[in-house]
Order: structure tokens, then C-alpha cells, then sequence
């Protein structure tokens, strides 16, 4: 499985808060309220996050041990790994396209006249997807497989 290309998170962060902003200067035009996110979503997200960052300890600890030489390093167990790794995945995915919706709708929100109390929500979740989108490409960095010591490198004869 390949890697989260930045240009991915990117483009898909920049779509969503296009969306964002377009679709709450549409509401606010027409004089509906601004659609905000419940605090339950940034709850959620942290809880994301924790979850995620609780699930790199073992690969934290099983790198340590290969650093260690007067240690047996214990492998993980591939599918933990594969299903750690998919969730890290999918979970930076989903917290940019929350991460975009809150920069365009506290940035439609900052050019109104008067700043509403809508904006709290958008900066509290700004925040959370901000943390939990960090907290996801670490994880996934920390699972990448490290390369073999015994590997020759290039332009050593084989």
C-alpha cells in the first residue's frame, strides 16, 4: 500500500473548503443559520486521535527493540499492523475533508459584518481536525517498514 500523498490531502482539503465557503455564503444569503458542527464532532475526532495514537505504541516499542542490540525484538502481528495503518489512512483522509470544511466556513464567517457565535464552533473544529489530520500521518509514518539492515547499498557489488 502506498503512502498518503500530500498533494491527495491537498487537493482534497482545498475542494472542501471551497465547498465550505460557497455552501455558507448560500445559507447566510438566503438568511438560514449557519451549518456548524456539534462539538460532538471535534469530541469525536479527539477521541480519533487518541485511539490512533494508543495504537503506534507497539510499533514504538517494537522499533526501540530492533535499535537495542541486547534485545529480541518481538514482530507485531501483520494484520494489527495492515488494520492500524488503513485506519491512519483513512482517518487523515476524513479529518482534512473536516479540516477544509472549518477553514472555509470560519473564513466565510470573517468576512460577515458581525461575527456570530457560529465561528467558536468552527475554530474548535478547525482545531481538533487539525490535530487528529497531525496525529494520522504520524501514525502511518511510524508503521512504514524500515529497511533491511543486511540490504547492500547501491553501488556495492552484489
Amino acid at each position: 500500500m502506498k503512502p498518503t500523498k500530500p498533494s491527495t490531502l491537498i487537493t482534497y482539503g482545498i475542494a472542501s473548503a471551497i465547498f465550505s465557503f460557497f455552501l455558507t455564503m448560500a445559507f447566510v444569503s438566503r438568511g438560514f443559520a449557519v451549518p456548524t458542527s456539534p462539538y460532538s464532532l471535534s469530541f469525536t475526532l479527539a477521541g480519533i486521535g487518541l485511539v490512533l495514537s494508543a495504537l503506534a505504541i507497539p510499533m514504538l516499542r517494537y522499533r526501540a527493540e530492533l535499535n537495542d542490540p541486547k534485545k529480541v525484538a518481538k514482530r507485531l502481528a501483520p494484520l494489527f499492523a495492515f488494520r492500524v495503518v488503513i485506519m491512519a489512512k483513512s482517518t487523515s483522509i476524513v479529518a482534512n475533508l473536516f479540516l477544509g470544511w472549518h477553514i472555509g466556513q470560519a473564513a466565510m464567517l470573517l468576512t460577515l459584518p458581525v461575527i456570530t457565535s457560529s465561528i467558536l464552533y468552527a475554530i474548535v473544529g478547525l482545531a481538533t481536525s487539525a490535530i487528529t489530520l497531525g496525529v494520522a500521518i504520524w501514525v502511518e509514518y511510524v508503521y512504514r517498514i524500515p529497511p533491511d539492515r543486511d540490504e547492500p547499498t547501491e553501488g556495492t557489488p552484489a
